[in-house]
């Protein structure tokens, strides 16, 4: 088990999650890997959740889940579904501009200060490139200075003013720990939205394309089958159309680029 901070074993929200029709027993059933990501805070795997659209039908809908703290530190449900593509309409909500979603797709992460709920709060924005969902988090959630400094005393070593800024902002840094090259920076996809890279930035670069996502062009994720279990299928065709979900019933349906209920 990851030995993050971010651990919610003992208060998964089971009233959030079975709004996307995952009772008790199916997430007690999920792979162990994918338990102890979602415990952790980190981002899951695709998974296919179905969800009641009335008339007695039911959607289908491919997307990864995440468990972070709100601002009372209790577990909050964010699911990222699926997308066909990120553009501007879809991201209204985030008032992103051209500019910053093209950077958001080089794989850049962003500071940006957003609307989220009523609350105007300063955010780091990160591209999931397999769902085309943007996860974001509060600046002070991911705690960069502390990590920093954390860095500094652990490995004897003094980081300039520019390598810090420039880690403020998002950008990864690379360092030299005890005569070896270590890149650290913002991945929001880690549980404390912070990781460590043993080598250069190309290092860094190639270990974020490695993704689970990356290597399973076919979108490859977990689905509930006849047989009671999760096994991984094809959950996403080329030509299928992305739906947005609520996690709330008393708010409308909106294309959210993640859902936070």
């Amino acid at each position: 088990m990851n030995n993050s901070d971010t651990n919610f074993s003992n208060q998964l929200p089971f009233e959030q999650l079975a709004k996307l029709g995952l009772d008790r027993e199916k997430v007690e059933k999920l792979p162990q890997e994918v338990k102890e990501k979602l415990i952790n805070g980190e981002v899951t795997p695709l998974m296919e959740v179905t969800l009641p659209a009335g008339n007695g039908m039911v959607i289908s809908l491919p997307l990864k889940l995440q468990l972070a703290a709100d601002k009372d530190g209790n577990p909050t449900l964010i699911a990222y579904p699926v997308q066909r593509e990120l553009s501007v309409d879809r991201n209204n909500e985030l008032r992103l501009s051209q500019q910053e979603l093209d950077a958001l797709r080089r794989g850049d992460v962003l500071q940006k200060a957003i609307d989220i709920n009523g609350e105007k709060t300063q955010q780091y924005l990160q591209l999931d490139p397999e769902t085309k969902s943007i996860i974001h988090r509060r600046i002070t959630e991911v705690q960069i200075e502390q990590k920093l400094k954390d860095m500094e005393k652990v490995n004897d070593i003094e980081l300039g003013s520019q390598q810090k800024q420039q880690a403020r902002e998002g950008k990864p840094v690379e360092l030299s720990v005890g005569g070896e090259k270590v890149s650290v920076g913002i991945d929001l996809k880690e549980p404390q939205g912070f990781k460590v890279v043993k080598g250069d930035l190309k290092e860094w670069e190639r270990q974020q394309k490695l993704r689970y996502d990356e290597q399973h062009p076919e979108y490859l994720g977990l689905v509930m089958t006849d047989k009671n279990r999760w096994e991984y299928q094809k959950v996403v065709e080329h030509d299928s159309k992305e739906r947005a979900i609520s996690l709330d019933p008393t708010q409308k349906e909106e294309r959210k680029s993640g859902l936070k209920r």
